[in-house]
């Protein structure tokens, strides 16, 4: 093996790679089916659409993490990305679904639609790469680890439906997985540290299950075989008002994925190029014409992978590729995928603290490179952004009020992060974010 190969290109051996995997696509089960499941649910679809929808997620998903971790050609930022449904693609795709006259066949056509201008239009968003220096990148992982714990919380709570949200029961197997984690990674080799959170997530389901917290009544309903099939809902409808909707989305998840490309390569000390950003938001694009055909939805990268990344250490994109694989075979027998979301959320809970924390820490890694000394202006930086992009999750009421047209960037934490700490940026920086403001200077002004 060649020692000088960066650890995010390094082949690990194949049992480990298959291990290592499964334990990311155990980590986004949840999260990708979780969008499929809100627009059914809204659209009123059959029990069979529903599946479908499910499978064509999952399966959809699997192709654009292959795409973005291997690479083809000019698509793909080659990182350890997991890519999932975007939470921001909710809203509108429902109010397309809604709309008399376009039906589900309209947010075809509109994802359509939007992954093609991705596409075109990436090459201009990537130009953007130069006002991400450390202290906006910092800020941006900062904030997404801090956005996810109340997701977390309410999974060591029992679960958004738990009719005893909060009992002990569920706290002590949250606890228990994290101190599962923290005991694998103390004690054990390194080959069962890189596997902590799968030990733990087995660990706690199985106390789950013992407790009586185990729900398998959705594996027996389940189908042992599905085939996604494009147009399932029939030939996409090109709609001008759902397209330039849908487009709005891209842009928002543009701007997006130009921070957590970044981002996620400092965490990985690999540094992204400009063209490394037009890559993945390329690949992005044309994932999103995919899903768009086989009746999914946008896609974006899942923080709680990025998650695992630095609690494990691996950083080889190839395991990430081979848990894009296991998402594909997941798709198409829908029985296994039933199993994996009969995890306990309580288990879950312990995991994603465990996770999302390590992702703040990592954050505040990358803000403790910065010059708060001798520039005070990254200070204001700092505090601003992370004042402004917390608004959504602590207090999203706030912008109630707003046009609808800006409700996709201002109800997403990643999005404020990124618009508040470039802007901060460049106005007090200027481009580069290494000119010093000495803090006598600052008081004078």
């Amino acid at each position: 093996m060649n020692t000088d190969q960066h650890p995010v290109d390094r082949v690990l051996p194949k049992r480990q790679m298959i291990t290592l995997g499964l334990q990311h696509m155990l980590v986004a089960y949840i999260g990708a089916i979780a969008v499929p499941l809100i627009v059914a649910s809204a659209l009123k679809m059959s029990p069979a659409d529903t599946t479908v929808l499910i499978s064509t997620a999952l399966f959809c998903s699997g192709i654009s993490t292959v795409l973005q971790t291997v690479g083809v050609w000019k698509f793909g930022v080659r990182l350890p990305i997991l890519q999932g449904v975007a939470f921001s693609s909710v809203g509108p795709v429902i109010a397309i679904g809604l709309s008399p006259g376009v039906g589900f066949a309209g947010v075809c056509g509109a994802v359509i639609g939007a992954g093609f201008f991705t596409m075109f239009a990436a090459p201009l968003v990537g130009r953007l790469r130069r006002f991400f220096p450390p202290v906006v990148t910092g800020c941006i992982v900062t904030v997404i680890g801090l956005q996810l714990f109340p997701v977390a919380y309410q999974w060591a709570g029992g679960g958004e439906n738990a009719r005893h949200f909060g009992a002990l029961p569920f706290l002590c197997v949250a606890l228990v997985v994290a101190l599962v984690i923290l005991a694998v990674n103390r004690f054990a080799n390194a080959f069962l540290r890189n596997l902590s959170v799968l030990i733990g997530l087995v660990a706690g389901s199985v106390l789950a299950c013992a407790l009586g917290m185990g729900d398998f009544s959705n594996v027996a309903n389940a189908p042992w075989f599905t085939m996604p099939l494009p147009f399932h809902f029939g030939m996409p409808v090109f709609s001008v008002v759902p397209v330039l909707t849908m487009i709005v989305v891209m842009v928002v998840q543009m701007v997006e994925s130009m921070g957590l490309f970044v981002a996620i390569g400092d965490i990985v000390d690999k540094n992204i190029s400009e063209e490394d950003a037009v890559r993945g938001m390329r690949a992005n694009g044309l994932a999103s014409a995919i899903a768009g055909m086989f009746a999914a939805f946008p896609f974006i990268a899942f923080m709680e992978n990025v998650g695992l990344v630095i609690l494990t250490g691996v950083r080889s994109r190839w395991v990430v590729a081979i848990s894009g694989v296991l998402m594909c075979v997941v798709a198409l027998v829908p029985k296994i995928g039933a199993i994996v979301a009969s995890t306990p959320s309580a288990a879950l809970g312990g995991a994603g603290i465990a996770m999302f924390g390590v992702v703040v820490a990592a954050g505040v890694q990358t803000l403790s490179k910065v010059d708060f000394e001798r520039n005070r202006y990254n200070v204001l930086i700092v505090g601003f952004t992370i004042a402004t992009a917390l608004i959504p999750v602590m207090a999203p009421q706030v912008f109630k009020q707003m046009p609808d047209w800006t409700q996709p960037f201002v109800h997403s934490g990643v999005v404020l992060a990124c618009l508040v700490s470039v802007v901060l940026n460049a106005v007090l920086n200027g481009a580069h974010e290494e000119d010093v403001v000495p803090a006598h200077n600052m008081v004078r002004e």
